[in-house]
């Protein structure tokens, strides 16, 4: 699991190219995917 400032994110097995993990999130209503390579563009994640 992955803790943001504002909601939770669920850790995937599946990696980018640099071996950085997808995570399952849910951020606002107008997101077209759930699965997303988010983790190195963040800097809200308070804990995992």
């Amino acid at each position: 699991m992955v803790i943001f400032k504002k909601y939770i994110g669920i850790i995937l097995d599946k990696r980018n190219k640099n071996g950085v993990t997808f995570v399952i999130h849910h951020a606002n209503p107008y997101q077209k995917y759930y699965e997303e390579d988010i983790l190195e563009l963040r800097n809200d994640v308070v804990r995992h």
